[in-house]
């Protein structure tokens, strides 16, 4: 029964994933600043998860201090930075476009982890790493007469997927230490909290608070809940029952979620060549996570 049930726990973690545009675009209406949508986010976060080990296993709450760069990679230079990039590009450009580009997240892990543990980059690595660049450049927007073209916007996404594909290094050097991926992704939290501590408007986010306790209490809630504790968990439970590149092919449907709000809420309507280019990055990003192979992507 649970195996039944894996496959589509693991394309509700995506389709959640894909929804974080949507809650980012109201905050932003409240003149709140990205890092500060970030933080409310990240913050709700740590402390669900905080409060759920507490609960479940709290010794998975315990790290070692010497081991907290590997916690403020995750967190600070990863969690904390593609987020904002991400937050920042979702503004200036179309969802569809901002999470494409940060999809792109496992094809910078591919160059990384060359770089830095001495992975070769085999012929499908290097044929998906075509694919996602000729996809995203279909995406940007360039070939359709600079309508939707951002420069600002691809940049910043760029950033975010490189952000994001950072977590994947950090991670790996912390799960090589023997901590778990509920302790990773709990201080991971904690530590992007108090990092973007230091650039958030608390101020602003306070009397919109006052002004708005239930309603922006409620949305903050749910985006923290939605955008990140839960398909957290539904993803990490989908992989008990399944492999992890089927559940990470699955999950993958986050850029068609973001497209298609897009469309149905700010009618962003994507061109003939952006549907192709994002279908080029899911079949990259597909063979890459093909549970077939020896190396699996681990993103």
């Amino acid at each position: 029964m649970l195996k039944r049930v894996a496959p589509f726990l693991a394309i509700l973690a995506g389709c959640m994933w894909g929804s974080v545009g949507f809650f980012v675009r109201h905050l932003s209406t409240l003149n709140l600043s990205n890092m500060t949508i970030v933080e409310s986010r990240m913050g709700g976060a740590a402390i669900m998860l905080v409060v759920g080990l507490l609960i479940y296993d709290r010794n998975l709450l315990k790290i070692k201090l010497k081991d907290s760069w590997c916690f403020i990679g995750t967190g600070i230079l990863s969690m904390a930075f593609f987020n904002y990039c991400y937050n920042a590009a979702i503004n200036i450009t179309s969802l569809s476009l901002a999470a494409i580009l940060l999809a792109t997240a496992p094809i910078f892990v591919i160059l990384l982890s060359r770089i830095i543990f001495g992975e070769k980059i085999t012929s499908i690595k290097l044929k998906s790493l075509i694919l996602a660049l000729i996809g995203c450049v279909f995406v940007s927007g360039i070939f359709d007469g600079g309508a939707s073209f951002s420069l600002l916007g691809i940049l910043l996404g760029i950033a975010s997927g490189i952000g994001y594909a950072l977590y994947s290094i950090f991670s790996r050097f912390a799960m090589n230490k023997g901590y778990s991926s509920l302790t990773i992704n709990a201080y991971s939290f904690i530590f992007a909290t108090i990092g973007g501590a230091f650039f958030s408007d608390f101020d602003l986010l306070g009397k919109a608070l006052i002004k708005s306790p239930l309603s922006l209490g409620g949305f903050l809630f749910l985006h923290a809940l939605i955008a990140s504790v839960a398909p957290y968990v539904l993803f990490t439970f989908s992989l008990k029952y399944m492999d992890t590149g089927g559940a990470s092919i699955l999950a993958s449907c986050e850029p068609v979620t973001a497209t298609l709000l897009g469309l149905m809420i700010y009618k962003e309507i994507p061109s003939v060549l952006s549907i192709i280019g994002i279908a080029l990055v899911l079949v990259a990003l597909a063979l890459l996570s093909n549970p077939s192979k020896k190396h699996i992507s681990h993103n």
